[in-house]
């Protein structure tokens, strides 16, 4: 059966970009098919043909998270010699937040909405912190950094911790009840400061 398009989307896409809005706006435990078939512009029907439960949809979600996660994770760098690749590398992390912001903002109701993903998540997880590895390890090499095997290890961790929840951390300061793009330039230098202690030039 040949997929309906509009505006160069299929029926599919149409459905995964219109849940991603409303997930991001509004959370993923806060929206609803019906909202999400709204927003579509189509039938509730022609939407649970496609999706017929939101876990489901939830999940074809994450895959595309997936997908741009490893990607950026596994980005290879224009010049390692160069701190200003650096960053440029954790910018790409900062978009892929932005752009799937639902995931970071509300991991434990992603968990809640589709608890399939519990164990994929871990392992996803584990292979992008592997792809951050290796840069670093490229920044020790020449000599843009200083840390042993055991330090990086550390601050991928805390690096992951304070990506995971710098956003939830905002709201709950009150700072903003809706993140902004321009919150970005903030929890970029949130994560920079971790790399300070070990780097031998501004990552910038």
């Amino acid at each position: 059966m040949l997929a309906d398009v509009k505006d160069g989307l299929s029926t599919r896409e149409r459905i995964l970009a219109a849940a991603l809005a409303l997930f991001n706006e509004h959370g993923l435990a806060h929206v609803t098919i019906a909202e999400i078939a709204a927003a579509a512009e189509m039938r509730q029907g022609n939407l649970h043909y496609h999706f017929p439960k939101k876990d489901q949809l939830v999940e074809a979600l994450f895959e595309l998270f997936v997908a741009d996660e490893l990607a950026v994770a596994q980005a290879p760098l224009a010049e390692p010699g160069n701190p200003a690749s650096y960053a440029a590398y954790q910018r790409g992390w900062f978009e892929l937040m932005w752009n799937f912001r639902c995931f970071y903002r509300d991991a434990s109701s992603l968990l809640t909405v589709s608890p399939a993903l519990r164990s994929r998540f871990a392992k996803v997880q584990r292979d992008a912190q592997s792809g951050v590895r290796a840069v670093l390890e490229q920044a020790v090499r020449h000599g843009l950094m200083t840390a042993s095997n055991t330090q990086i290890d550390r601050l991928i961790v805390n690096v992951w911790i304070v990506s995971s929840h710098w956003m939830d951390y905002l709201r709950s300061m009150g700072t903003s009840e809706t993140l902004k793009r321009s919150h970005l330039e903030w929890g970029f230098n949130q994560i920079l400061s971790l790399y300070e202690p070990y780097t031998n030039v501004a990552l910038r």
